[in-house]
């Protein structure tokens, strides 16, 4: 059995470091960002089976942060808060956080909190086995693709793409955060076992980021994974603030 991945997003590096030490000598595997924009790196090259959050972050605050993530990240979110105005921990629950801890805390208090939101984390099935909706919408942070109408609006923009085109980004949108491997998404969106061509996905991949990407050189949607293929980043709009 894998060891359980954990996020640490806090801005503290001293508390950070602490909490961090903690978990892996419990056995835990640790993710950690400083910021916002360093936390939408994580989430766009894993899932973790928890994370802990600092509800006042540099870049953005931990609500805002946790609603986005709330739209396609299920699992638990522990807050962490050096503030004890209710109103902070009632916020952060109704944002979509699971559980709430006061700084300065201890060390097996903490751990008691990841342990019990761990163990309800273990009841959800990875993300990669559920099964899509049957939607008209697939919808994200900066980016709307009706099924229906077969149209797409980036930024609140209409794009204009071609029936193939909308079929590879419908693929790789409806798997968010999966790495989907050039002859599988080959596959899913030309729906032929037999023609496979790599330099097909490659020229349509590269039409498609020049259409949806701010700066195609530099993907936030489409995202190229080494020399196993490719996966869609469902934060690729989010600019923290």
């Amino acid at each position: 059995m894998r060891p359980k991945i954990i996020f640490v997003i806090e801005d503290d590096p001293d508390v950070q470091s602490i909490v961090t030490s903690f978990l892996q000598h419990e056995g835990y595997t640790v993710r950690n960002a400083l910021s916002a924009a360093e936390a939408f790196h994580l989430f766009a090259a894993e899932e973790p089976d928890l994370t802990i959050l600092d509800i006042q972050l540099p870049d953005m605050d931990g609500v805002t942060f946790c609603r986005h993530i709330r739209t396609h990240y299920r699992r638990p979110i522990l807050f962490v808060t050096g503030n004890r105005e209710q109103e902070y921990k009632v916020n952060a629950l109704l944002s979509g956080g699971d559980d709430f801890i006061q700084k300065p805390f201890d060390p097996l208090d903490l751990l008691l909190r990841v342990k019990g939101n761990l163990r309800w984390s273990d009841l959800l099935p990875p993300a990669a086995s559920i099964p899509e909706p049957d939607r008209d919408v697939l919808e994200y942070p900066g980016l709307r693709i009706d099924l229906r109408r077969m149209t797409v609006t980036v930024r609140e923009e209409l794009v204009t793409l071609l029936p193939k085109d909308i079929k590879l980004l419908t693929t790789l949108a409806s798997h968010p955060n999966q790495v989907l491997h050039t002859e599988q998404l080959y596959r899913l969106a030309w729906r032929d076992e037999s023609n496979f061509s790599k330099d097909t996905v490659k020229v349509h991949i590269s039409k498609l980021r020049k259409k949806i990407e701010e700066n195609p050189s530099s993907p936030k949607f489409i995202l190229t994974v080494g020399s196993l293929g490719y996966k869609f980043n469902p934060y690729g709009a989010l600019e923290p603030v």
